[in-house]
């Protein structure tokens, strides 16, 4: 068994997977839809109630999201980024990566977003961040801002949720004291 080295919490091995441990990391990969156990989810195994709140989350979240695929993969990459937290970050540039956002756009995202086009993705983008770092600070403003993109009531708070869910992975990833997966790291030297 291995150890997060500062938080000193145990990380379970596929390979030293119990029972149940074993079959949550086989849902979490299916939920993930990734063919390997992320180190996340080793660290999070040390209480199985937790890691099967932690799948049945992102479960319900994969399985119901109604924005586009590129928007929810540009927010996810936003947010850790915004919040500094390099698990999350890789992954959400492997996710943009992999469904094809191009590298101008993902430069724009990581360091220029005041120029992200379309105005309704930089704006949703925007949104979601502020949602995340800052939420009393929202105003007025920042609603009829994104609802005169065409962003209904509806998006509004999937995209708070989506924004809380950032929130949620960053904070768990960064507490946990997590490296990024060897896996990340590798897809990542190779796009």
């Amino acid at each position: 068994m291995t150890y997060l080295p500062v938080s000193g919490l145990p990380m379970i091995e596929e390979s030293e997977a119990t029972d149940e441990v074993a079959q949550l990391f086989e849902e979490g990969k299916h939920a993930l839809e990734t063919p390997f156990v992320p180190n996340i989810a080793k660290a999070i195994a040390i209480s199985p109630p937790v890691l099967r709140m932690v799948i049945d989350v992102y479960r319900t979240f994969f399985q119901n999201v109604t924005l586009p695929q590129s928007l929810l993969a540009m927010i996810s990459y936003c947010i850790p980024m915004a919040k500094n937290c390099k698990y999350c970050s890789a992954n959400g540039e492997l996710t943009c990566r992999t469904i094809g956002i191009d590298e101008e756009t993902l430069e724009m995202l990581a360091h220029d977003l005041g120029n992200v086009s379309p105005k309704r993705v930089r704006a949703v983008i925007q949104f979601a961040i502020k949602c995340a770092t800052d939420p009393q600070s929202l105003t007025a403003e920042d609603y009829d801002r994104v609802r005169a993109h065409g962003v209904s009531n509806e998006e509004l708070v999937e995209i708070i949720f989506i924004a809380s869910i950032a929130n949620f992975s960053d904070t768990m990833a960064d507490a946990l004291k997590i490296e990024v997966d060897k896996e990340i790291v590798e897809a990542l030297a190779q796009v």
